[in-house]
């Protein structure tokens, strides 16, 4: 089996001393599996999107698609791509853009818009997916929601060696689950 995972700092397995320890590697481990990792730390929906619509998804039986927090984006300057994350880091420069662009209604549109384009990317090629979401909360349903009070964070409010440990087990319930059927159910709001 080869799978495909992709996400934020969650996924990419920020702040572990070694990132064999994180959910992407243990799920694939625990399967016998091959995978791909596209995530990346301090990343938007737009980013998860954009580099999954871009990579050939056909050599997969599985993709695993974490989703971030709603309000992330990302930016095109000086020839590369600079993630937008009120929260850390660089983000910090564009805060402008959260004081006079940004809206609840905004972010809600583009969790919609992006939730779907990995949703109808995935059923177009016929490749399975489990879409889970960091959010503490949404409006959308998600196969899992990872940010549960249960899964223990360190400093940096990202999963400790543990809590990756619980997300990847909780990961490989829902693929065990669901068997031979489409893994991916969650369906559009109407």
């Amino acid at each position: 089996m080869n799978i495909l995972f992709n996400g934020d700092s969650w996924c990419w397995g920020y702040s572990l001393k070694n990132r064999d320890d994180r959910y992407p590697v243990l799920v694939a481990n625990k399967l016998n599996s091959n995978y791909t990792d596209l995530s990346d730390h301090g990343c938007s929906n737009r980013r998860i999107v954009r580099t999954t619509l871009n990579h050939d998804i056909s050599q997969y039986d599985l993709g695993i698609v974490c989703m971030t927090f709603k309000n992330r984006t990302e930016f095109y300057l000086d020839n590369q791509w600079e993630h937008v994350n009120p929260g850390r880091g660089k983000g910090k420069k564009f805060l402008d853009y959260y004081i006079d662009y940004y809206s609840e209604e905004y972010g809600e549109s583009d969790e919609f818009i992006f939730r779907q384009a990995i949703i109808d990317h995935f059923k177009s090629n016929k490749i399975p997916l489990l879409l889970l979401s960091v959010a503490k909360e949404s409006k959308l349903g998600y196969d899992l929601m990872i940010n549960t009070n249960d899964v223990p964070l360190g400093s940096t409010k990202h999963p400790t060696e543990e809590g990756h440990y619980m997300i990847s087990e909780r990961i490989y319930e829902k693929i065990s689950e669901m068997g031979e059927s489409q893994v991916q159910n969650v369906e559009t709001p109407s």
